[in-house]
């Protein structure tokens, strides 16, 4: 378990003063953890002894060795596939790897869908599948692939919704019209991407709703974001597995097509006439309807 998820799981327990401790560290991605004390004291606004009773209640016999296990966290999130190389286990015979593998995607899926908290996977969809807000989806170098079959199922399903990629516009460029309204969907996991952080960035200044999808140890955007999903990576291989993350986006998808009902099939039915190169101009009956 890694220390974000220590701590929330710990959260329903601690006073307020214990929280305001949580907060600091949640917004600065945990970094304030690594002050002394007194300077963690400081920024939450509580006095030492709160911060050693939140540590002892987060399940830590020490100050240190709570910064132990957040500086091992914080050496996981940066790690690189090279670094994965040299630090994780050899793995079993070739005539175990199948299993091994079974065992490893089943573990992070459990663990993945353990972590979701059904309201927040409810308000998700509701947004997604609301056809009065746009929606423009971002990931990083791997994960974009994750947000590009998000936005695949979204554009069937509901217009205005845009994949964030780099051509003749740079993704900043095509948030210049974003809204209160209108929502961002950020696939962020470790090593995270400055350029994907700096989006959310942008989305949060137009006063956007940001859904983020990262990895256990939390992107930086998870400090801007209004729902957070955090997916496990650990894999088979010196990679970090995107099966988890995947699996998730398929629940959002099924939450969204299951939403938007007879608008989302007269959409599909319509996109369908388009492929076929016939009636291609005619609207479905349930869209019309729905559109009034």
């Amino acid at each position: 378990m890694t220390v974000v998820e220590t701590i929330q799981k710990t959260l329903p327990t601690l006073s307020t003063s214990e929280r305001r401790v949580a907060q600091a560290l949640f917004a600065t991605n945990l970094v304030a953890g690594l002050d002394t004390i007194a300077r963690l004291a400081e920024r939450a606004q509580v006095s030492g002894p709160t911060v050693l009773r939140f540590a002892s209640k987060a399940g830590y016999s020490s100050y240190p060795d709570f910064q132990d296990a957040l500086r091992k966290d914080l050496e996981e999130r940066v790690s690189s596939p090279l670094q994965l190389f040299e630090s994780r286990a050899p793995k079993p015979a070739r005539t175990g790897l199948v299993q091994s593998a079974r065992d490893t995607f089943q573990q992070g899926l459990d663990r993945t869908f353990d972590r979701v908290i059904q309201s927040d996977f409810e308000a998700a969809v509701d947004l997604l599948a609301d056809r009065s807000r746009t929606v423009y989806l971002a990931g990083g170098r791997f994960s974009h692939h994750l947000a590009e079959i998000l936005w695949g199922h979204l554009f069937q399903l509901r217009a205005n919704a845009h994949i964030l990629r780099a051509g003749v516009l740079s993704p900043r460029d095509q948030l210049l019209d974003v809204k209160k309204r209108d929502v961002l969907v950020a696939y962020d996991l470790r090593r995270y991407q400055s350029d994907t952080v700096e989006l959310a960035a942008i989305a949060k200044r137009a006063r956007a709703t940001i859904i983020l999808f990262t990895d256990q140890w939390l992107s930086p955007i998870a400090r801007q974001a209004h729902y957070v999903f955090s997916c496990d990576v650990e894999a088979p291989s010196p990679y970090d597995s995107l099966v988890p993350c995947l699996a998730l986006t398929e629940a959002v998808i099924a939450g969204v097509t299951e939403r938007c009902g007879d608008s989302g099939r007269g959409r599909v039915t319509n996109l369908e006439r388009l492929r076929a190169g016939s009636g291609a101009h005619e609207v479905s009956k349930e869209v019309e309807d729905d559109d009034g």
